[in-house]
């Protein structure tokens, strides 16, 4: 039986841990976001999400919590670097990736066996896109946009969904940690105790 004093510990160590894998993450996504922004896009505000990899592994490992403190901090992170806090592009990432979010939480609480890394990835890509879509049509006044464009959402929401549905997989895969949200394997910290 452990003593309050293991027990302390052993949560600061896990706090460490959850901290410590936020930061490394919130790096990786910004890395990803860099490299994203490089990458000419079709339509203006459409980017291939290859920061929503890193998300999606988060958000199936790690949990939603460690998953949106990355997603966001990437989010404001990224725009501070741009010069772009609080301007209209702004809010129009900050929404769409809102949104993504939050389709991508519920979609991986209720329907990951059934969709799986490629559907939750696509559906969230879907979110993003949609929601920026709307809010250019609401700015302009004017719902033609949204008929004209939306099967371009569609098209680029599948293509890329499914990209970063795929890579997300892989990733878990090669990097573990990101699939069990956690630094230290589970096996490495039971040896070190005992």
């Amino acid at each position: 039986m452990k003593s309050g004093l293991e027990e302390r510990a052993e949560n600061v160590r896990s706090r460490v841990e959850k901290l410590s894998l936020v930061a490394l993450a919130t790096v990786f996504e910004l890395v990803l976001f860099v490299l994203d922004s490089a990458i000419p896009k079709p339509i203006p505000w459409i980017k291939i999400g290859l920061a929503n990899i890193v998300t999606l592994a988060l958000l199936i490992g790690a949990g939603w919590r460690a998953a949106a403190a990355v997603h966001f901090l990437r989010i404001l992170i990224g725009a501070v670097f741009r010069g772009g806090l609080f301007t209209p592009f702004f809010l129009l990432s900050f929404s769409g990736g809102a949104m993504s979010f939050l389709v991508m939480a519920v979609a991986v609480r209720w329907a990951m066996p059934v969709l799986g890394f490629v559907g939750v990835s696509f559906l969230g890509a879907l979110a993003h896109n949609f929601t920026q879509l709307v809010l250019v049509a609401a700015a302009l006044s004017d719902t033609t946009v949204m008929a004209l464009l939306w099967p371009v959402v569609v098209f680029f929401s599948l293509l890329y969904g499914c990209f970063s549905g795929y890579s997300s997989y892989h990733l878990c895969r090669r990097i573990p940690q990101l699939a069990t949200g956690r630094l230290i394997p589970a096996q490495t910290q039971a040896a070190a105790g005992a």
